[in-house]
């Protein structure tokens, strides 16, 4: 809490301040902490600010750590997405049932669909090319990767029945091959 206290040993101005005179200064204190803790509190940041390298390499180390988690580590999501729904993940998806016309899912990963493909997909959001998308069925409605974006031919059913699919980049075109 911060309170304006007058200085005890000067008397009261009653008169206004006129061009001649100056205003007098008014003291800024802080009550309720200790002078012990303002002293550390200050100490601390300049420590802080005399060893900016350790943080850099700290800074370093903890996007290595999510870099490292990100590709890693995968969403699951079980059961079918209808028309409507849509499934954001920062990473990899992977889902258990179909992704039905109308509904979408978005990756900064990969995405793999263990059944029906039929909606929009789109793997690698944040631009990235390396990203793919495998699905059992592949019949979707738009499929984006990184930032190429693909359409499939309206009523074509998927090449292979039998065998799943999964698109991925390659010199800037998007290409679907069967996974054997």
């Amino acid at each position: 809490m911060i309170t304006f206290e007058q200085d005890p040993y000067q008397t009261p101005r009653t008169s206004p301040v006129t061009e001649t005179e100056e205003a007098p200064e008014i003291g800024l204190t802080q009550t309720g902490a200790l002078m012990e803790t303002i002293i550390e509190e200050a100490e601390a940041k300049a420590e802080e600010e005399a060893a900016p390298e350790a943080t850099e390499e700290t800074d370093v180390e903890g996007r290595a750590l999510n870099a490292f988690c990100k590709e890693h580590m995968a969403y699951f999501h079980k059961g079918n997405l209808r028309s409507g729904m849509s499934l954001e993940y920062d990473g990899t998806i992977v889902i258990l049932g179909d992704v039905n016309p109308g509904a979408q899912v978005k990756a900064t990963g990969n995405i793999l669909v263990l059944g029906a493909l039929k909606g929009i997909a789109h793997a690698g959001c944040l631009g990235e090319p390396e990203a793919y998308v495998f699905a059992l069925n592949m019949n979707p409605i738009q499929l984006r990767i990184g930032e190429l974006i693909t359409r499939f031919p309206d009523g074509e059913r998927s090449k292979s029945l039998k065998n799943p699919e999964y698109a991925y980049v390659e010199d800037g075109i998007v290409y679907v091959s069967a996974f054997e």
